[in-house]
């Protein structure tokens, strides 16, 4: 069977990376989605939980084919009315920039948070076991903003479909700033002038921050990706 992209993937048992690197047995015994294909070489790159994300060749004789993404390909842009989620690359962008506390804290606006940044229902005093269980609450309220993102594209303000990596860069964005901030950037503009103007949103109390900065920065290195 001609593999695809987009394709989901299992890998044989004999299976190594395109360049004979020995691939280990948890990407072997995972199903993955095919990013690009080129002659024999096809790139996987996340799986289909989209908790790994590992953007690597492999020779398409190891590959069987089980069925297709729902979002068409992890890179690609999906059919029109296709709802899409934030990938793991995503998800990751956004843990890198809130940062991780397991314990209950006040942000600077006097919200009880905990986790990655996660404020429902947060009493001082609460915890969480792990990293772990902080990651499953992000990605949780990711798809809460993800909505969001849907929600523009849905209704017009979003102007073109966008792929993965700009689906990714704008929830990252709307979790940071807020939907209405996300509606503000997006609205009757192209690709190219939401990428120019996201660097915009890099001030918090009418200054600009570094972390700010770096984050809008690498948001639209994704967006452009």
């Amino acid at each position: 069977m001609e593999i695809r992209e987009g394709d989901i993937v299992t890998l044989s048992q004999s299976a190594v990376y395109y360049t004979g690197k020995e691939m280990p047995d948890w990407v072997k015994n995972d199903r993955w989605i095919v990013k690009s294909v080129s002659g024999d070489r096809a790139v996987i790159n996340e799986n289909t939980d989209r908790t790994r994300c590992i953007n690597s060749p492999v020779n398409v004789k190891y590959l069987k084919v089980v069925g297709k993404d729902a979002v068409s390909i992890a890179q690609g842009t999906p059919p029109p009315g296709t709802k899409m989620q934030i990938s793991a690359k995503g998800v990751e962008l956004v843990a890198k920039y809130e940062g991780c506390r397991l314990e209950a804290y006040k942000c600077p606006a006097g919200v009880w948070t905990i986790g990655y940044g996660h404020t429902a229902g947060v009493n001082p005093g609460d915890t969480l076991p792990s990293k772990e269980a902080a990651k499953e609450l992000l990605q949780k309220d990711l798809a809460k903003y993800a909505d969001s993102v849907n929600q523009c594209i849905q209704n017009g303000k979003l102007t073109f479909q966008p792929n993965q990596n700009q689906f990714d860069a704008l929830t990252s964005f709307c979790y940071n700033c807020g939907a209405g901030s996300l509606q503000k950037l997006v609205t009757g503009r192209s690709a190219a002038e939401i990428a120019e103007k996201i660097l915009d949103y890099n001030k918090g109390g009418g200054k600009v921050l570094a972390g700010l900065v770096r984050r809008r920065e690498e948001e639209r290195a994704l967006f452009l990706g």
